[in-house]
């Protein structure tokens, strides 16, 4: 084999990804705005590359078609297929979640909390980011402000998420209209 037609040895992997997000996790623990920081360009690099045929089938929480393409009990990184027009409502995970746009259009809004959280089923969210996502854009939710709500645009909307740890189990799925949420386990209850 010539030296023209060796194959690539510096190509970015998602291997090199998940330690990278173990080394922000160990830096920057929950800091939303450090950790996004310290992962724009690894991800960047992901998003990037072809992720076409990459990755083992997972059942995702609210959509039909997810793949793992790392998970090690605490990390997981996976690639999802968000069809158009599916309103995913304001949900909390109780770890930090990035996501970035792989192909297509997402509209995202991320939440903070304004109630103490003491009275059952009532929330007072406000707006702290919604913005419409493109290729290669990426929105991280980290506690406190962990809640975010999305929607594709477009058919072709493929995302990569990073998750810092394991999600809870019960997550509170919020409608901000009416100042409310409920609880919800997504594996067991159909939600959206």
């Amino acid at each position: 084999m010539s030296a023209t037609s060796a194959p690539a040895t510096n190509a970015y992997t998602v291997r090199d990804l998940a330690r990278e997000v173990e080394r922000q996790k160990a830096l920057h623990g929950m800091d939303g705005a450090k950790l996004l920081m310290g992962l724009r360009e690894p991800i960047g690099r992901i998003l990037a590359s072809d992720l076409t045929s990459v990755g083992v089938k997972r059942e995702g929480n609210h959509i039909d078609e997810s793949r793992y393409l790392y998970y090690d009990g605490d990390i997981s990184i996976t690639f999802d297929h968000m069809p158009e027009g599916k309103d995913i409502p304001p949900h909390d995970h109780g770890i930090w979640e990035a996501l970035g746009v792989y192909s297509g259009r997402l509209h995202h809004t991320v939440y903070d909390r304004m109630d103490d959280g003491t009275k059952d089923g009532y929330a007072e969210l406000t707006v702290i980011d919604d913005r419409m996502l493109e290729p290669g854009e990426i929105a991280i939710v980290a506690p406190p402000a962990e809640i975010h709500g999305f929607t594709a645009q477009t058919d072709d909307t493929w995302t990569v998420t990073v998750v810092g740890g394991p999600y809870k189990l019960d997550r509170a799925y919020y409608k901000p209209d009416e100042n409310a949420y409920f609880m919800a386990n997504p594996k067991r209850q159909k939600v959206v």
